[in-house]
């Protein structure tokens, strides 16, 4: 079983020059300099891999719930934005009538005062919408396509390489073939 600690230490071993392996768990690992590093990095470089590409694994479906607002002019509703997505792909009914010929509905994202606090929204004219996202669940990478893990690991590599042990070049190389295993990722059935 995969786990974010092994992610970590997959992608200090990139970096070289016999780095230790880091302890602990996401969120928080040992406190070594790429324990550091890499609570601080994780989560992000997860993230971004998840919405370069919508990996099929991460697609998740939630009902939205109306942010209490009015919607601006042109739209119907406001939703909040999903907490757990990485990325809305997109707005669906909460019934398709015709499964073989769904149509596209229209919405947007935008921020709006929630309660007083500047808020991410999403404004659509669907009433009682559902939202699909990407949520790649990041303490969880046994559910992870094989290239996913290997694009993350790649990536917080690159990044660790430049915060553990400032190597420009390492960092250069890991993000370049990171960007080579999302792309193959690209070209997989669905």
């Amino acid at each position: 079983m995969m786990t974010a600690l092994d992610i970590v230490n997959a992608a200090i071993q990139y970096i070289g020059d016999d780095q230790p392996p880091v302890t602990g768990s996401y969120p928080t690992f040992d406190d070594s300099a790429a324990g550091i590093a890499a609570a601080a990095l994780y989560g992000s470089c997860v993230s971004t891999v998840a919405r370069q590409f919508g990996w099929d694994f991460g697609r998740n479906q939630v009902a939205l719930a109306t942010s209490g607002n009015a919607a601006p002019l042109g739209w119907a509703y406001e939703y909040l934005y999903p907490s757990l997505a990485v990325e809305v792909q997109q707005i669906v009914p909460p019934a398709i009538a015709d499964p073989n010929n769904p149509l596209p509905q229209n919405w947007s994202v935008g921020s709006a005062l929630v309660s007083g606090v500047p808020t991410k929204v999403i404004w659509s004219n669907e009433q009682a919408a559902l939202a699909v996202f990407t949520n790649p669940q990041l303490s969880n990478p046994t559910v992870w396509d094989p290239l996913f893990r290997e694009a993350v690991v790649r990536l917080l590599g690159s990044e660790m390489a430049i915060a553990v042990a400032g190597k420009p070049d390492t960092s250069r190389d890991l993000l370049e073939s990171a960007s080579g295993f999302g792309n193959a990722g690209m070209t997989r059935p669905n």
